[in-house]
């Protein structure tokens, strides 16, 4: 319960600290500025759906998951992913902005995304819970300092994320150093997470087929549409933020108890899609509440997102947290084919509405289509959670 507690804070905690950037950036920065950082922020979330599919996943799903051999194991490889993504997003980011501050953002930022999130599921029912929590508390009391000081920047922002990553790692490193090991582990291989050919094939598929839905959309806005338009849909999806963090966050718990689950899988995830859209449909009211009281008060006129792109959003984070539940139980069942294919069917949608509204120059703001991308891959999902159950 107290682990709970402290991940809900955490994600909160996360999600606020996202909020309150693009606040900052766009009072002290401009537009600009929030399109950049919506960037990093697009690009860091790229490669981790990677790392979340290769190594979070399959870690959390393990029954000797507490083992210290198992901890090294998954960390060897998490260190393996992060160097391997970093080279990647510095090849993005150097070409395309034109000062080293600016590019320095999005490997920063996506080092201490990457750390904290393995930080988070290391620490998952241990003694030390409460660390990552601390961690945000740091984030964003930083943050909200700079409100008292001369303001957000892109030096600070880059200087803060880049301490804190530094300063998680120290703790890992700490936290294995005086773990103790059990006396009949098997030895350590560095490499056990890519030892599955098969199920690595399946998850690099599983994560460039959700990036097609996910991602690529923000990416498109950025590369096609006008500045102000990509800086209402940064700041749209960052109002609802806190929920898919929520989600997560329990889908990191759930995922425990499905890997020990060996009947009524699919009631179990039945009932997990019914639990994960009553949460999300609250946490959408609440944030949509929030957002549309207070965003006329903070943003200029211009980059104030309208009703319908905050309603669109809603629905959207709705979709994507009863996803969640489905998912869980394809990955359990290695049904990766449907999966993806849907994925990619969703994304091409999104993908060609975007592109059609451009050049046809009609009126409907990309939201509605990554909406409808959303709508239709939860409606497959249900029919796939329907009929299992029924047949279970």
């Amino acid at each position: 319960m107290k682990y709970k507690l402290s991940l809900l804070i955490d994600s909160l905690l996360s999600s606020g600290a996202n909020f309150l950037i693009t606040f900052l950036l766009l009072k002290y920065e401009g537009n600009e500025s929030v399109v950049m950082f919506g960037v990093a922020m697009t690009l860091s979330l790229i490669f981790l759906s990677f790392q979340r599919t290769i190594v979070l996943i399959p870690f959390n799903l393990k029954e000797d998951k507490c083992s210290k051999v198992r901890i090294i194991e998954f960390l060897s490889c998490s260190l393996i992913l992060l160097v391997q993504f970093l080279v990647l997003i510095v090849i993005c980011t150097c070409f395309v902005f034109p000062y080293q501050e600016q590019w320095l953002l999005a490997p920063t930022l996506f080092a201490f995304l990457f750390i904290h999130e393995s930080f988070r599921y290391l620490l998952m029912m241990s003694k030390l819970f409460f660390l990552p929590t601390l961690i945000s508390v740091v984030l964003v009391s930083t943050f909200a300092a700079s409100l008292l000081l001369d303001g957000l920047s892109i030096k600070l922002l880059t200087n803060t994320y880049f301490c804190l990553f530094v300063l998680e790692l120290i703790a890992i490193v700490l936290y294995i150093v005086f773990k103790k090991a059990e006396a009949d582990e098997p030895k350590v291989d560095i490499f056990f997470w890519f030892r599955d050919t098969r199920n690595l094939l399946n998850r690099n598929v599983q994560s460039i087929s959700q990036l097609l839905l996910v991602h690529s959309p923000f990416l498109l806005v950025s590369a096609f549409y006008p500045s102000t338009i990509s800086s209402v849909l940064f700041i749209a999806r960052s109002v609802f933020q806190p929920v898919q963090i929520l989600i997560k966050s329990l889908e990191a718990i759930d995922q425990r108890k499905l890997a020990s689950l060996k009947n009524n899988v699919h009631i179990f995830t039945k009932n997990l899609f019914k639990k994960y859209m009553v949460i999300s449909l609250f946490a959408s009211s609440v944030c949509l509440s929030i957002a549309v009281y207070l965003f006329p008060i903070v943003y200029a006129q211009q980059a104030v997102p309208q009703l319908s792109d905050l309603l669109f959003w809603a629905g959207i984070l709705i979709c994507l947290s009863c996803s969640r539940s489905v998912e869980m139980l394809l990955v359990k069942k290695n049904m990766y084919k449907k999966m993806n294919s849907l994925y990619l069917l969703s994304g091409f949608g999104v993908s060609s509405l975007l592109f059609l509204n451009l050049f046809l120059h009609l009126a409907l703001p990309p939201s509605f289509s990554i909406f409808m991308g959303w709508l239709f891959l939860v409606m497959a999902y249900c029919v796939i959670v329907i009929k299992g159950a029924a047949n279970e």
